[in-house]
């Protein structure tokens, strides 16, 4: 597997704090520390942060796969909430391709707590467009 660097990632994903360790077509896995600033009022990682990890690794995996202006955006994600995540947990995302096409991807990606449980699993489909600038 190849690490691909960290500025690849969009500023939104830098500001989570998410840190890619190993990258291939069929495979991303990246780590998150969850800090204070991403708790909800039960003082554990809110749904939006797990989601903003989540939809990282899904599109880190597609962009690896573009061409040319070719740009990727989620068409669809869908996340089960299965255990709770502490303040200051390094979790762990494994993004693993369930479908790799020329237009859509599917991706499951499980994210794992410093026990090995897994606390959040996302299914999330990317498809991949022809990017016009705006004008």
């Amino acid at each position: 597997m190849d690490k691909v660097p960290n500025d690849f990632l969009p500023e939104f994903s830098r500001a989570l704090g998410v840190e890619l360790t190993e990258c291939s077509a069929d495979l991303v896995i990246g780590t998150m520390t969850v800090r204070p600033d991403h708790a909800n009022r039960n003082g554990v990682m809110h749904g939006g942060a797990i989601l903003g990890f989540a939809d990282t690794l899904g599109g880190v995996a597609s962009a690896l796969s573009l061409r040319g202006n070719d740009k990727t955006t989620t068409l669809e994600s869908k996340t089960n909430f299965l255990r709770p995540i502490p303040i200051g947990t390094k979790l762990t995302g494994r993004c693993e391709a369930l479908h790799n096409g020329r237009k859509t991807q599917v991706w499951q990606i499980t994210l794992l707590r410093e026990d090995g449980k897994p606390a959040a699993v996302t299914t999330q489909t990317q498809m991949t467009l022809t990017w016009e600038s705006p004008a």
